[in-house]
Formats: structure tokens, sequence, C-alpha cells
């Protein structure tokens, strides 16, 4: 796997992808972005019910290639737009990248799991933090 220049990629989706879930949430508390709940929002819905396809394992691997190369697009669109901040969207493409290669095996259903966790943490340690700490500047 060659390397992908992402902090989201490599500081919180391979930790987790690779099983070591201590580090990956560490590198999700440190994990640096400016990106808004609303933008991540955008993605966010698409990425997961995509991903839970994956997990469930459906059998029409096209149909599924289809929908992760939408996907890309998506995101691609939304970060050249300056909707999804660069380095987490370019760490996402390249988590689903690793989850189009894999499909038909069990490995693509732990891509998934990997990725699902990854952006749940970094959701829940820096987008909504962000969003709580931007709502109490607001009532001072």
């Amino acid at each position: 796997m060659s390397y992908v220049r992402s902090r989201f990629y490599n500081y919180v989706y391979v930790p987790f992808r690779d099983g070591r879930f201590d580090d990956a949430l560490n590198g999700a508390s440190r994990y640096s972005t400016r990106q808004t709940s609303a933008g991540f929002r955008r993605v966010y819905d698409a990425l997961i019910k995509t991903l839970d396809v994956v997990k469930r394992g459906v059998e029409d691997k096209f149909r599924l290639q289809l929908q992760l190369a939408r996907l890309d697009i998506t995101i691609e669109y939304q970060k050249n737009r300056g909707v999804l901040d660069q380095d987490l969207a370019d760490g996402i493409k390249a988590a689903l990248a690793e989850i189009r290669r894999s499909l038909g095996t069990e490995n693509a259903k732990r891509l998934a799991e990997a990725l699902e966790l990854a952006l749940n943490s970094v959701l829940a340690y820096q987008i909504v933090l962000q969003r709580k700490k931007k709502d109490e500047e607001e009532w001072l």
C-alpha cells in the first residue's frame, strides 16, 4: 500500500483498519480539521449508507463499485467547493479505494467498519467539539 498524504488516513483510519484502537482514538482526538458539521453532513449520510451495504456483504459487486465511485466523485466535488476539508476528503477517498479493491472479500467488510469508526470518531472528537466551542463563544 502506498503512502497517502492525509493525516486522517494515516493517524485515524489506518490504526482502526489495523486494529490499533487506542492509537486510532488518540489520533482522532488529536486530529485537527476546519471541517464544519454542516459540510461533513453533506457526505456523511451517503458514506454511512454505502458502508452499511458493504458490511452486509451484498452480492452485486458492480452496483456497489458504482456506488463507491459516485461517492468518490461527490467527495471530490465537495472538496473542490471548499465544503469538505481537503485532508479529510483525501483520506476518505483513499479508504474508499481500498474498499473498492477489496469488494467481494471479508476484508471489505473490515475496511468498511474501520472507515465508519474513523468517521464517527472524527465527528465525535473534533467536529462536534468545534461546534460546541463556537456556541460557547457566541454566549460570551
